[in-house]
């Protein structure tokens, strides 16, 4: 399939809308280490299949944690790391089934809303009183496979878990690359097999990575000027943003 046959079955309105999708996750993605696929999928999926989004998002978190791996390795929380992917190699299975075989806009909004209420307490002050123990870490992880396998937010629970935490911007960061880069790694494997991955995805995606690294790149140098306050905030501010756009997705495509 050549690109001109891929991209014209789309209007001049809907690839802007997806070149601007893609950039905004893109920032997002090198700002804070997340958001990408929530806000990849959102506006992809306004005109297009929504599970060809999904595909085409997981490819490219593989894609944006290889290229961020260097600058963040040294802050990885390895250990967090495995646990909350213990957690997920069990739930996305079941998230990936429901992507497959089931409509995804119950699913989205319980995710989208869970991330509200929950980001609304944060910024009203909650914080965990204890660090989380290792099934507790692990049982984030099962609900963050289950929702990356059905809607692509799977990093959503996890960013509201490690905030809650209290831990350093630059560990909250660096531990959500690489939990992404294995977790969309086992999500492609299942999408394979639902026959979901295909060779158009990997096209999509090869057009698309010039305006990944620009974005990318514009967000990590945001990120390097943030203080610990200002990233915590902006982080919250982003997760209420992907919530909202979660229900409104919801609702746009009921109506």
């Amino acid at each position: 399939m050549s690109v001109a046959e891929l991209y014209s079955e789309f209007s001049p309105v809907a690839l802007a809308i997806m070149a601007v999708g893609l950039l905004l996750a893109s920032l997002a993605r090198g700002y804070s280490g997340f958001g990408f696929s929530a806000l990849l999928v959102a506006s992809w999926s306004l005109v297009t299949d929504p599970s060809k989004a999904v595909a085409l998002a997981l490819v490219m978190e593989v894609t944006a944690s290889i290229v961020q791996a260097y600058s963040v390795w040294p802050a990885i929380r390895w250990r967090r790391v495995w646990l909350l992917l213990g957690g997920a190699v069990m739930g996305t299975p079941f998230g990936v089934w429901l992507l497959a075989h089931q409509p995804a806009n119950l699913m989205r909004l319980g995710v989208a809303s869970f991330v509200l209420v929950m980001t609304v307490a944060l910024l009203a002050g909650f914080k965990l009183k204890r660090s989380a123990t290792s099934a507790e870490t692990a049982v984030i992880g099962v609900v963050s496979g289950v929702a990356n396998g059905a809607v692509a937010m799977g990093g959503l629970p996890v960013a509201i878990f490690l905030s809650a935490d209290g831990d350093s911007p630059a560990r909250i960061r660096a531990s959500l690359i690489a939990y992404f880069f294995l977790l969309d790694l086992i999500g492609i494997g299942f999408l394979a097999h639902e026959r979901i991955l295909g060779q158009e995805t990997f096209v999509h995606a090869i057009v698309a990575f010039p305006l990944l690294v620009t974005g990318m790149w514009l967000g990590t140098r945001h990120f390097f000027g943030a203080t610990a306050e200002s990233f915590r905030r902006t982080t919250l501010w982003l997760l209420i943003g992907l919530g909202l756009i979660g229900i409104g997705q919801v609702v746009f495509t009921a109506n």
